[in-house]
């Protein structure tokens, strides 16, 4: 069985054991040096050495031969011998009842094809004896205690990490008030892994953000439910993946999925599931420091308080850039402001306190302005702005963040936007226990973040599932890999539901015109084959047609044009179609992605589908609630409800045809590779499916 498919998560009891151990016993190298003693002593735990040549240790710890000469007390297993020798090791602790590991030994997939071997041996290992480990190619950080910054008073965070360094300046995030609850740096992920992470931290009560830096996902399904288990406990996730590629994109024979894009199934899982994805390490450290400290649910609008004009106007616009709202102070708080601040300064918000304010009046006046303000009804939440690491005006104005933050009984945030980083003003900030960042923009960003989570965490819910048996013909027809013959794409179609246009399969002249006639005119007309996906590409569809004559003049010079274009091409005829009338193209797709399965895309259709881009992805399961926020994100949204004086379309039976398709890639199990319905238009009365690609997936066999 393949890695990706164990089900079921590492038992949080077992990881709560892994990290806190009542005793570590290296398994490997001795340590000699005085740096490495301390390092391996920095848990504060009884520690101890087996290695099949044993010899004193230096730092005066037991040293055994063997696993089995270890007592009792020790339950943690940290291996430390080379590659070859690790899958022995591991089976050599769990045989002894030690079945909680850390893997340090480098040189496994990330070592090339002999390494990659190793490490299917070493899962082989894990899977068979069932013991929760971590690694290899990590770091026994998992166990160290992370000290919390002066002044703490958020929630902590939960980090998880493919790289160990990247893992080491996230919770270097200390410096701008930044609590940790646990890092875990997971390497190669072949026993815990980022899904095991997310669910452990769901559940864990020290814990109130996740974040994590990742590589890439090897299992899909699981990945899901460990964001739902986040989700259940309200515990936002904010994800900084790299690693995006389009390769598989470029390899699709369809128009989705060149549009989907390698990651769009990612952004789709994650939409569903409210995690904020970031573009770096800080803003990855920012995002989450103010979930942090943030309450459960807040609202956004900010009052911007600074000593300086040039600041708020800078915050204004950053503001205004991320959607963040400054609304205007009630008139009657700007007049108690205005009795306590010197005149012309700006007062509606954002307050300009001018420098001297901070400067020249007492403590007592300063944080009386601040509950002035805190308490108009349109304010949710303060921030201030601190530029300038000089002990005029910075330390004086930081002074009051520290003196007054603690005691608001709204969320207060500061932005310390100097280089110096060992200045008083950084420190008084940290000190206060608010959420701090380095610059307006990421300030503003990470509110932005937090805005689309809390309306995200109002939609999390199940998704049911819409399979259904699928009868043998239809079965049959996705058992042939390759693009599926029109024909039985037709009936696979129409046996799902999915209104399609009315169309007849022509092999001669004689039978166009007699299909023509009886679908009504006009028509379209086709040429079929599977060498020809796309037939308006290359000039092998006709509209508009309108009499006998116009049909058989239009397949005589369709075939001709077919065997022009290729003069071996298999021709299967000409298909006679319905001609559907005006209304608005859209694209349904379906795509398989290896890792997270079945993925839909709807967006903008027609024959400039790809040039447009106008679509949205999202994983299978979805509903009809996914499908409806899906439209909403695209441009031509517009179109569906009436533009320009047209008559609105019927976006519920696009929903419905849309949930239709979602449904048929349930049913078939992943026998579709990929499915495009271009165009679907969608009219004021019907939303009908005018052509159609299927490619079945490839067998086991083939």
């Amino acid at each position: 069985m393949n890695k990706d498919s164990r089900p079921g998560f590492v038992d949080v009891a077992d990881l709560n054991g892994l990290f806190n151990p009542r005793g570590i016993i290296f398994v490997g190298k001795i340590d000699e040096h005085p740096d490495q003693i301390k390092r391996a002593h920095r848990f504060g735990l009884p520690i101890c050495y087996v290695n099949p040549k044993p010899r004193p240790a230096p730092s005066g710890d037991p040293v055994f031969a063997s696993l089995a000469e270890v007592p009792e007390g020790y339950d943690l297993a940290i291996i430390r011998v080379a590659a070859p020798r690790v899958a022995a090791a591991v089976e050599d602790c769990a045989r002894g009842g030690i079945d909680k590991m850390i893997v340090f030994s480098s040189g496994f997939s990330e070592a090339g094809e002999e390494g990659r071997a190793l490490e299917a041996g070493l899962d082989e290992v894990v899977r068979r004896t069932g013991v929760a480990l971590i690694g290899p190619n990590t770091a026994e950080n998992a166990l160290e205690p992370i000290p919390l910054p002066e002044g703490h008073r958020g929630g902590k965070i939960g980090l998880i990490t493919h790289s160990g360094g990247q893992g080491r300046a996230i919770i270097e995030g200390t410096a701008i008030g930044a609590g940790f609850s646990r890092w875990v740096a997971l390497g190669n992920e072949v026993g815990v892994d980022l899904a095991d992470m997310i669910n452990y931290f769901a559940h864990d009560p020290d814990t109130a953000v996740i974040a994590a830096y990742v590589e890439g996902i090897k299992n899909g399904p699981k990945l899901r439910a460990a964001l739902a288990a986040a989700n259940k406990a309200d515990k936002p996730v904010v994800m900084l993946k790299i690693g995006a590629s389009k390769k598989g994109a470029e390899m699709a024979a369809s128009h989705t999925g060149h549009l989907s894009g390698a990651d769009a199934p990612v952004n789709g899982l994650f939409a569903q599931h409210g995690v904020a994805r970031v573009q770096d390490i800080d803003e990855l450290v920012e995002v989450a420091n103010l979930f942090a400290h943030m309450p459960k649910t807040s609202g956004t609008r900010s009052v911007i308080y600074s000593y300086s004009g040039a600041n708020v106007a800078i915050m204004s616009e950053a503001a205004d850039a991320a959607g963040i709202d400054i609304p205007v102070l009630g008139a009657e708080t700007q007049a108690k402001l205005a009795e306590l601040m010197p005149p012309n300064l700006r007062l509606s918000n954002p307050i300009d306190n001018g420098g001297q304010f901070s400067m020249l009046e007492p403590m007592e006046v300063r944080t009386r302005l601040l509950d002035i303000a805190m308490a108009d009804p349109v304010a949710d939440l303060m921030i201030f702005g601190i530029s300038a690491a000089g002990p005029t005006p910075g330390n004086v104005f930081s002074e009051e963040l520290l003196a007054w933050a603690p005691t608001a009984d709204k969320p207060v945030l500061a932005v310390y936007s100097s280089p110096q980083s060992e200045a008083q003003s950084l420190k008084n900030a940290v000190r206060s226990g608010v959420a701090v960042f380095r610059s307006f923009r990421g300030c503003f960003q990470a509110l932005g973040a937090y805005e689309r989570y809390q309306a995200a965490r109002k939609t999390f819910r199940d998704r049911p599932d819409l399979s259904a048996p699928i009868d043998a013909e239809a079965r049959a027809a996705l058992g042939r890999p390759g693009v599926m013959p029109a024909g039985d794409a037709a009936r696979l179609l129409t046996g799902a539901g999915i209104d399609m246009a009315g169309e007849r399969l022509a092999a001669t002249r004689d039978e166009a015109v007699a299909a023509a006639a009886a679908l009504g005119w006009p028509v379209a007309m086709k040429l079929m084959s599977q060498a020809f996906p796309h037939k308006s590409d290359v000039g092998l569809l006709m509209l508009d047609i309108e009499d006998e004559g116009g049909a058989g003049a239009v397949y005589d010079e369709l075939i001709a044009r077919a065997k022009a274009l290729d003069p071996k091409a298999k021709i299967d005829g000409v298909l006679v179609q319905e001609q559907v009338g005006e209304g608005v193209e859209m694209i349904v797709g379906l795509t398989e992605d290896p890792i997270l399965g079945p993925s839909l895309t709807i967006g903008a259709g027609g024959i400039y589908a790809e040039i447009m881009a106008d679509v949205s992805v999202r994983p299978l399961p979805v509903d009809a609630a996914d499908i409806d926020e899906m439209i909403d994100t695209l441009k031509v949204a517009r179109l569906l409800e009436g533009a320009r004086g047209a008559e609105p379309a019927d976006r519920k039976a696009f929903v419905d045809l849309v949930l239709k398709v979602a449904a048929l890639a349930q049913s078939a199990g992943g026998a579709i590779a990929e499915l495009d319905l271009n165009p679907v238009i969608v009219r004021p009365d019907r939303a009908v499916a005018v052509d159609a690609l299927i490619v079945a997936a490839p067998g086991p066999d083939n």
